[in-house]
């Protein structure tokens, strides 16, 4: 796994974290994927939120299935770091495991503010034909057209294709195309 950090930003509200029941046990979190090859993009979202006094630390390895993807995290004041993998992930022995383990140097626990997984779909058709959703772009633009449910691909999948558009529909391996408005 290849972790980068996407950027660093000033807590606006309160802030909250999860920390682990056993204060020297790491904080995991585990899941059963529901068919083996499932793919997950993660982002960790890391702040220090307490006041440290002179001799604390808390510093931590962040694993990924049991393999160290970020080491000696030391948490920002008040600064929320983001860390994101650059790729899909997949989990091993149909178990994923995410795990903050304080490090030798530590005397607090690893803590985590939030963690966004995301499952990859795959889908079966292509995307809508590049130039039609350029044209279909430059025409919302143009024209101010605002509808909530332009989101997304406009044809794929088919049954959530934009309101007010008709796509056709070849071959899975040809991508759809928008054929009126």
């Amino acid at each position: 796994m290849i972790t980068i950090m996407l950027h660093q930003k000033r807590l606006l509200q309160p802030p909250t974290a999860a920390i682990p029941s056993n204060l020297s046990a790491p904080l995991t979190v585990s899941w059963t994927p529901e068919k083996h090859g499932d793919q997950y993009y993660l982002y960790s979202h890391f702040a220090e939120i307490q006041d440290l006094h002179a001799n604390d630390t808390r510093e931590f390895d962040v694993l990924w299935n049991g393999a160290v993807t970020v080491e000696a995290f030391v948490p920002s004041k008040l600064l929320i770091d983001t860390f994101m993998n650059k790729s899909p992930e997949t989990c091993d022995g149909g178990k994923c495991s995410y795990q903050l383990i304080k490090t030798s140097k530590s005397t607090l626990p690893p803590l985590l503010n939030a963690l966004e997984i995301y499952a990859v779909i795959q889908f079966a058709q292509s995307e809508t034909d590049e130039n039609d959703v350029v044209a279909i772009k430059d025409i919302e633009t143009a024209y101010g057209l605002s509808r909530i449910k332009w989101q997304g691909d406009p044809c794929v999948p088919q049954m959530y294709a934009w309101d007010g558009l008709n796509c056709s529909y070849t071959a899975i391996s040809t991508p759809p195309r928008i054929t009126s408005l």
